[in-house]
């Protein structure tokens, strides 16, 4: 298994995790239980993969429990979870924090991630300090961020004073590669780790190329890179080449950029293909080629969150009416 320091902490975790959106049982369609995710987390955990990242808002608490299930055990596995961006005020944010706590069934989080940016009346500076505190209360180890763009990461960077932001979750894979012009360049200079969620678009780059559950339907991006003949034929070249999966290939390129990846997961098979990433070795000209024929997903998206002008209370309407995502 290979290991990497996640940002400028020194929490060690391997270059590949999980992500649990699936288990909020939400958007991804049906044909899996919890005990396939369980059994699905407890198979990564027990073949080194010790990185999982949850939220809050998955299920509005399910996938915190799965989690909290998954890891009971096991010492060593690093959870990251994160809270809404409709939570601004201290006392809302510890208290999110107890009940993750609480959830997940640990002492402290490891990882305590602002999911999105708060509303634009909010001032940044203020949620950043109380999201501080969770550190000083003794409630979590680390805080990140999530979503978060160049110029609100560059505003939240500054306002922090005792404490390090140490990662930002953004969406990142071979079709979406938008925050290479600056965002990541801005991580990269101040130790700030990319965490890549949805790195296969949302499975197109696992070869799938119709849609199959509403989170698939509704993805700009899953549309776009089905059609794309050029990349799909590469995939399937380099497969075969490296006798790995198409999701294998594409996971490692996000792991050879320096990012680290976390898959979401359903079935025990899922984490096979993990596996194979981190085993997979990319040579240089195979890497170029990727990066040449998907240059295209290079364009700038540097632009606020429409999250950012919903009102927090009427944010929270609109995620309770979805189920929790």
């Amino acid at each position: 298994m290979q290991y990497t320091r996640l940002g400028s902490s020194d929490l060690k975790v391997s270059v590949i995790g999980i992500g649990a959106w699936q288990a909020g049982f939400k958007s991804w369609g049906k044909g899996y239980t919890r005990e396939d995710l369980i059994n699905s987390y407890r198979y990564a955990f027990e073949n080194g993969i010790n990185f999982i990242d949850t939220a809050e808002i998955y299920g509005y608490g399910k996938s915190e429990e799965i989690v909290g299930e998954a890891i009971k055990g096991y010492n060593d596995i690093v959870v990251a979870t994160k809270v809404s961006g409709f939570r601004t005020s201290e006392d809302d944010i510890i208290k999110a924090a107890e009940r993750s706590i609480r959830r997940l069934g640990v002492r402290e989080i490891d990882l305590y991630q602002l999911h999105w940016p708060n509303p634009i009346y909010i001032d940044i500076c203020k949620v950043i300090k109380r999201m501080e505190k969770t550190i000083s209360e003794g409630y979590v180890r680390y805080i990140g961020l999530s979503n978060f763009t160049f110029k609100l990461l560059r505003k939240a960077y500054e306002c922090t004073r005792k404490y390090d932001i140490i990662s930002n979750q953004i969406q990142y894979s071979l079709v979406y590669r938008g925050y290479e012009i600056d965002l990541i360049p801005f991580m990269k200079r101040f130790k700030i780790g990319l965490i890549a969620y949805s790195p296969l678009g949302k499975g197109v780059l696992a070869g799938k190329t119709k849609p199959t559950s509403t989170a698939q339907r509704t993805s700009t991006i899953f549309h776009k890179a089905s059609k794309d003949t050029i990349l799909r034929e590469k995939l399937e070249e380099l497969s075969i080449k490296y006798g790995v999966t198409k999701a294998a290939v594409a996971l490692r390129w996000i792991v050879d950029k320096g990012g680290i990846p976390i898959p979401g997961v359903k079935k025990i098979r899922h984490i096979d293909s993990i596996l194979e990433a981190i085993k997979l070795r990319l040579r240089e000209k195979d890497l170029k080629v990727l990066d040449e024929i998907t240059s295209k997903y290079r364009e700038n998206i540097e632009t606020y969150p429409l999250i950012r002008f919903i009102p927090g209370t009427l944010q929270k309407v609109v995620f309770r009416l979805l189920g929790g995502l």
